[in-house]
């Protein structure tokens, strides 16, 4: 029965019963004695000392990150409660409030009622409203109507509006049987209201 033999990658060509390369074994000595004194000169005590550096700076960065972060929201909240001290002193300017505002919110009192009677009194204290305003104004005219007619287009924006609300006021004065909805009061005091804010009447 014949001997088994090693892979030629074990044995050595000129001595088959050797198992390494003695030179091979000789460089791995080497390799590992280099190693070794490497790891055991190494000085450890200066790496320690490098890390300790390298961490107090590192520490001394976040803290005064830290103090810069603290200081910035401090002063965001400080700014926040001036702002809102300020705000709590600066009252804003309130609306003046005139007889005519006062005159008017009484009759949108009546057209918002739900009694047909205090509609025709709102629509007709309106034109009353309007035609004291366009005296005031300087619009010429005996009457109401007489002033609609001289009136000019351009004089004023809504006067066709207006015609339209003064003529239903005639209709309820001569006819105190005519049926009133609450839509064309709304109409009426709304035509009204227009005319008034063109002539800055109201606020």
């Amino acid at each position: 029965m014949p001997v088994p033999t090693l892979p030629p990658f074990f044995t050595n060509s000129k001595n088959p019963k050797v198992l390494f390369n003695p030179n091979l074994n000789k460089q791995f000595a080497r390799a590992y004695d280099g190693f070794f004194q490497y790891f055991t000169n190494f000085n450890y005590h200066r790496l320690i000392t490098d890390i300790k550096t390298i961490s107090l700076i590192l520490t001394l960065i976040l803290l005064a990150l830290f103090v810069w972060i603290m200081r910035r929201l401090w002063n965001l909240g400080t700014l926040k409660e001036e702002l809102a001290e300020v705000k709590g002193e600066v009252v804003p300017p309130q609306v003046a409030v005139t007889a005519y505002d006062n005159r008017w919110q009484e009759i949108k009192r009546h057209v918002n009622s739900i009694n047909e009677a205090e509609w025709k009194l709102a629509i007709v204290e309106g034109d009353k409203f309007v035609d004291d305003v366009l005296k005031s104004a300087g619009f010429l005219g005996e009457s109401m109507g007489e002033r609609l007619m001289l009136i000019q287009p351009d004089q004023l924006i809504n006067l066709q509006y207006l015609w339209e609300a003064h003529k239903l006021r005639n209709l309820l004065v001569h006819d105190v049987n005519f049926r009133l909805t609450h839509q064309q009061a709304l109409y009426a005091i709304n035509a009204f209201e227009s005319v008034l804010r063109e002539l800055e009447a109201l606020t």
